[in-house]
């Protein structure tokens, strides 16, 4: 491991394949590759020309390398910058040289703006906030799972590579806070895309590539070489054919063609052959090797995110609407109606957050005759219509945990007190 020192030099005198050098001041020789975790091992092997690492916080734990001789592994070099407040953040990340810039999740930045997803509103809340004190992000938080991590940078500015800085970027890597934030469901958004991806060497045994695929309960494994070349990827299926064929089956023998994707392609545009494939490799934004691996399995999770709470909101008002369509007249049914209340026929013709307004007045809450504290169902109500809200926003991050279980504890509620509906 070492640090460049000088300027290019042709030396036509040295054999074809070593003629253009940079003087290098070697570091450390002694490392040995037991010593550094796989996901950057792999990112290491894909070095066949110039590039600037940026996944696995790849750049610091380079350097830790150098100095000290150990991997530290995502997230520990350097650490997650936390600060008291939004104002805080700014400041610092404001303050920071570009070589030693605030390093964050996306789902950290989320917070200081008390926020859990990546709405149209609140992306355009931190860019402004951005903007204002000449920030951006890189890469993009528009883009990418919310768990990946990020850097506050000056904008325009890149940092100066040294032992412990980030290595330059392109200015495609760096969002601007006047970009328009990402409306489509990309590959790079979803969890599975952004893990380690456990590899085989082509010159390893099938023991070992189906000693790992039970240890790890997969399905497939990436075979890639010790320099980064990917040949593809083998499977229980693949070989079992393989054995069937032939006797004595190699690694070679198993691996079978697959598919690579880019981090930025669009999810939708993919479906088809995830599922025909039952899976697909994901390729780095720095183009660097693997990132993840996308599976049938994974897609439907994905999609489970996205229409649960579609199912539940759903529910949730079908049961409002035919119980208040039973109890109450017309007459207050259109009083809740902000426009055109003449156009109301039935509740059926109600918004979720028309229903709020509707059984406030205690004596209309009386007439549905359910044994619930008034108060607190309000309380429900108003929470349940700010999310229905928010999913009507494109975010490419699912609800949180604490907001399906108000979806599902509300739906509960409802079937508890109306079990014929």
């Amino acid at each position: 491991m070492g640090r460049v020192i000088g300027p290019y030099v042709y030396r036509h005198d040295a054999p074809e394949g070593f003629r253009h050098t940079r003087p290098v001041e070697w570091i450390r020789t002694e490392i040995s590759r037991d010593v550094i975790k796989q996901d950057l091992l792999d990112s290491l092997g894909s070095l066949l020309t110039v590039c600037g690492l940026t996944r696995f916080d790849a750049a610091r734990r380079v350097a830790h390398l150098a100095a000290h001789g150990t991997d530290p592994g995502v997230g520990m070099a350097g650490g997650e910058y936390e600060a008291r407040s939004r104002s805080d953040l700014l400041a610092e990340a404001a303050e920071r040289s570009p070589g030693d810039p605030v390093r964050l999740t996306i789902r950290a930045l989320l917070g200081y703006w008390d926020a859990a997803r990546r709405t149209p509103d609140v992306v355009a809340e931190i860019e402004g906030a951005l903007e204002e004190k000449g920030l951006a992000t890189r890469p993009a938080f528009t883009e990418g799972w919310v768990d990946n991590f990020i850097q506050l940078v000056p904008v325009g500015e890149e940092p100066v590579v040294g032992e412990t800085s980030f290595p330059a970027q392109v200015a495609d890597d760096t969002e601007d806070a006047s970009e328009l934030p990402g409306i489509t469901l990309r590959i790079g958004d979803l969890k599975a895309a952004n893990g380690a991806v456990t590899a085989v060497r082509p010159e390893d045994s099938l023991h070992k590539a189906t000693t790992l695929m039970v240890l790890k309960n997969f399905s497939q494994l990436a075979v890639v070489s010790e320099d980064g070349t990917f040949h593809g990827a083998v499977s229980w299926e693949s070989i079992g054919r393989a054995q069937v064929a032939k006797a004595s089956a190699s690694m070679a023998d198993a691996t079978v063609a697959a598919l690579v994707v880019e981090y930025h392609e669009p999810l939708l545009e993919q479906i088809d052959q995830i599922y025909t494939r039952g899976f697909v490799f994901v390729r780095s934004q720095d183009k660097s090797g693997l990132c993840g691996i996308v599976t049938a399995a994974d897609l439907t999770r994905q999609f489970d995110d996205l229409a649960r709470p579609f199912v539940l909101i759903e529910e949730i008002e079908r049961r409002l609407r035919r119980r208040v369509n039973e109890k109450l007249s017309l007459e207050e049914i259109r009083s809740c109606a902000r426009r055109r209340p003449d156009r109301v026929r039935s509740a059926g013709d109600l918004t979720l957050g028309n229903f709020w307004f509707l059984l406030e007045p205690a004596e209309r809450w009386s007439k549905l005759a359910w044994p619930l504290d008034h108060q607190l169902f309000l309380e429900l109500m108003k929470a349940v219509t700010g999310i229905r809200n928010e999913t009507m926003h494109f975010s490419p991050d699912p609800l949180t945990s604490e907001q399906m279980n108000t979806l599902t504890g509300f739906l509960d509620l409802l079937r508890t007190v109306d079990p014929d509906a």
